[in-house]
């Protein structure tokens, strides 16, 4: 990823920190690594700006003692900004992906000539950083941002920003993020992300541009929201937040097009007003608590509250050689020790649920056991009533959407539980083990994705000439089912099968582009063609009272 240019030398490094310019007003370059750079916003009791202060209206607390101030910018200074657009399939489906590219040109566009403007998207993986010149930046740049499809890995496109930036030329800095997405696929966990940030000097603006369904239900949740995939992410509302006050930024969360115009032009206020004023610290790194006064009377100062990270790990994040990368060996996903390539290069992924620490969702409801992993609808149905204080709330794997509905009805089986996790899966041949035992349905789930999934169902009891299966596709956020295959009684060969081997179940499921064929213990027992979902997350499902016991689960991609 292109990084911005490289700071000055050595001297005009010395020159520039020179404490003879800290009442100088115009805007300076910055001085070196140590220097500690902090934005401040000043507003009277109406909200409007105060322009004209000058570096003797400034005092700098650090944890309580004054420090000096080397350095002193005022307004409409030149800066260098990152600005990371979410460009997943909900943000293509939703339209807003051309909402946000028509509404980004004038932040894109800057102020000054010196500004340094950086454009990335982001999904489920970060796109390529695009440095943009004076000249681009008045054409539309966004306008060439196209959907990449996936999910949202917005920790991970957060760091390589930061990183980013750790070369820019301009003291005063910032990340704006537009998203309509939840953290689910990020190598990084929050707290590494905050680290990271609180030990930056960027300011980050956060834009979540949710549906308003999507925004009660995270605003009725808790620190966590739960998927239908049977996993926990970060409340994002609760996160934004979080990021932002710890930057000495704001978080937006727009319902419009036009309440998005508006906070972009709010954040494009905010850094044509602002302040920067900035010291030597005593000890670079370590965590302390800021405060920034100014000498007049009825103002309001916006500022971060703290410098350095609270984490004891001086290196919370760690990025590929030679580019700002995560590094995949240093973060990996708990997954990808249990993937390996075949001599033809096929992705194989195998997990016997040995390892409680694979990434399956582990609750009392989707629970690693001796011998395999557990699914029981009922226990996941008390969880997630209990967590959201009633009615079971759930959201797609993969997925920004939300329903407070009940839970589809599998033939009369009640409510029903899915464990999706792993890899992403476009073509693929997956299979798993079952135990068989009482009136329920399991199966598998696949191609789950933000726009929905397919479960196949096995039901009846232990004897194999009671067993039926069903292949059912869920397009969200409609909570039924559209059948594909209705309930279906296992004859000949695939019968002959099951029958072998009693009451212990190999079910297989083959995708190669729209075609779906099923197979029993080895043995094909029919086939379809259906185009709505393909890509997705694969895993296994419980519907019913009771539990199911899965084992050995194992996929392969297809060309």
């Amino acid at each position: 990823m292109p990084r911005l240019l490289p700071s000055f030398y050595p001297a005009c490094l010395l020159l520039c920190a020179s404490l003879a310019l800290a009442q100088s007003s115009a805007p300076l370059f910055k001085a070196d690594v140590n220097l500690q750079s902090i934005a401040v916003q000043v507003t009277d009791k109406e909200g409007r700006d105060v322009r004209g202060l000058s570096a003797r209206d400034f005092t700098i607390l650090e944890d309580g003692h004054p420090q000096t101030i080397s350095f002193f910018g005022a307004e409409d200074q030149s800066i260098s900004l990152v600005v990371l657009l979410d460009s997943s399939s909900s943000m293509e489906s939703s339209k807003k992906l051309a909402g946000v590219r028509a509404l980004l040109s004038p932040l894109l566009h800057g102020n000054r000539p010196e500004d340094e403007v950086l454009l990335a998207p982001f999904t489920g993986r970060v796109g390529a950083f695009e440095q943009l010149s004076a000249d681009q930046r008045v054409t539309s740049p966004a306008a060439r941002v196209a959907s990449m499809g996936g999910g949202t890995a917005l920790y991970d496109a957060l760091a390589t920003g930061l990183c980013n930036l750790r070369s820019a030329t301009n003291v005063r800095q910032a990340v704006v993020v537009i998203t309509d997405g939840a953290d689910q696929h990020s190598r990084l966990r929050l707290q590494q992300l905050i680290q990271l940030a609180q030990s930056s000097e960027s300011q980050i603006f956060m834009i979540g541009f949710f549906d308003k369904s999507e925004y009660d239900s995270y605003r009725e949740s808790g620190k966590t929201v739960n998927l239908v995939s049977g996993q926990e992410i970060d409340n994002p509302l609760q996160v934004f937040d979080r990021i932002a006050k710890e930057s000495g930024a704001e978080s937006f969360f727009p319902a419009s097009e036009r309440d998005l115009q508006k906070a972009i032009g709010h954040i494009l206020g905010i850094l044509q007003a602002q302040y920067t004023v900035a010291y030597y610290p005593q000890d670079p790194g370590k965590f302390r608590r800021i405060q920034v006064k100014v000498n007049r009377a009825g103002v309001n100062v916006a500022t971060r509250r703290s410098v350095g990270s609270e984490g004891t790990d001086k290196a919370p994040v760690h990025f590929s050689a030679n580019s700002c990368e995560v590094s995949p060996t240093a973060h990996p996903y708990p997954w990808e020790p249990h993937v390996t390539q075949s001599p033809s290069h096929a992705t194989l992924y195998q997990d016997d649920f040995s390892d409680p620490h694979s990434g399956w969702p582990n609750h009392p409801g989707s629970r690693y056991v001796q011998g395999g992993y557990e699914i029981s609808a009922v226990a996941n149905a008390s969880k997630s009533a209990e967590a959201d204080g009633g009615a079971p709330r759930s959201r797609a794997g993969g997925l920004d959407i939300t329903s407070s509905q009940p839970a589809p009805q599998y033939g009369g089986f009640g409510e029903g539980s899915l464990a999706a996790y792993g890899p992403w899966w476009s073509n693929f041949r997956g299979s798993v083990s079952m135990e068989v035992s009482g009136p329920a349905a399991r199966g598998m789930v696949f191609r789950l994705n933000d726009e929905g999934c397919y479960v196949l169902l096995l039901s009846g009891a232990e004897k194999a000439k009671d067993i039926s299966f069903k292949l059912v596709k869920k397009i969200f956020p409609f909570n039924g089912e559209v059948p594909l295959i209705p309930w279906t009684h296992i004859t000949g060969p695939a019968l002959a099968a099951l029958d072998r081997d009693g009451a212990k179940h190999r079910v297989t499921v083959e995708c190669i582009r729209d075609r779906i064929t099923i197979l029993l213990n080895g043995v094909q027992a029919t086939g379809i063609s259906d185009s709505s979902f393909l890509e997705g997350y694969v895993g296994m499902a419980h519907y019913g009272s009771g539990r199911t016991l899965f084992r050995e689960l194992q996929i392969e991609s297809l060309p």
